[in-house]
């Protein structure tokens, strides 16, 4: 395994055992869609067992926003990856969807059986309104951290306006506001030592 997979401070990563277990328990017990399954998984892997950090697990969630497929997946293998390297990439992968694979069988068994019996038709309808609060509650947690500042506040409420009234284009939408990110938040730090802020060609005679 690469050195830049070892966990950091030279901590023991979590042997492929414990994180299959512990991805099978949030594959079966996590409902919702992606933010809640994730909101389950920072629980696990940043607050629980320091496995990754909070800038390791928005950069995981980052890659799964912009690789096609779906998010949570993308997002929990990328941190399969960091831990373990491939064999830890292909577990995570597995693990986490394992679950969610059996119960979709099962469920669709028992859908195309019942479904159009009314109870069951409530019952359907019952637990899709208690997902959106799901949903709504694993977006506040997780996004609450971002809302560090004014900038990040009105990046946020401009994101969200763009996907509520213009239907705008997530992937565009992501890349845009990676765009912002830049010029907001770039610090003189960023710039090579000793480049002036006119760019490279400002160097050129040699600057003192």
């Amino acid at each position: 395994m690469d050195a830049s997979i070892e966990a950091k401070e030279g901590a023991e990563p979590p042997a492929l055992l414990k994180l299959a277990g512990v991805l099978l328990k949030v594959g079966s017990t996590g409902f919702g869609g992606a933010m809640p399954m994730l909101a389950l998984v920072y629980t696990e892997y940043v607050e629980k067992r320091h496995w990754v950090s909070q800038e390791e697990f928005e950069e995981a969630v980052m890659v799964g926003q912009i690789m096609p497929g779906p998010i949570a997946v993308d997002a929990i293998t990328h941190m399969g990856y960091r831990l373990r390297g491939w064999p830890g990439a292909v577990v995570s992968w597995f693990a986490f969807i394992l679950p969610s694979f059996l119960l979709m069988l099962a469920l669709t068994l028992i859908y195309m059986r019942y479904g159009g019996v009314p109870q069951f038709v409530g019952l359907f309808k019952g637990l899709g309104a208690g997902v959106v609060a799901v949903i709504a509650a694993a977006a506040w947690r997780m996004g609450r951290p971002h809302l560090k500042d004014l900038r990040t506040a009105c990046l946020m409420v401009g994101a969200l306006l763009a996907l509520l009234l213009l239907q705008a284009n997530v992937v565009l939408l992501v890349i845009v506001a990676g765009l912002a990110g830049l010029a907001l938040f770039r610090k003189p730090s960023d710039f090579p030592a000793g480049q002036p802020k006119g760019g490279p060609s400002a160097m050129k005679g040699g600057g003192r």
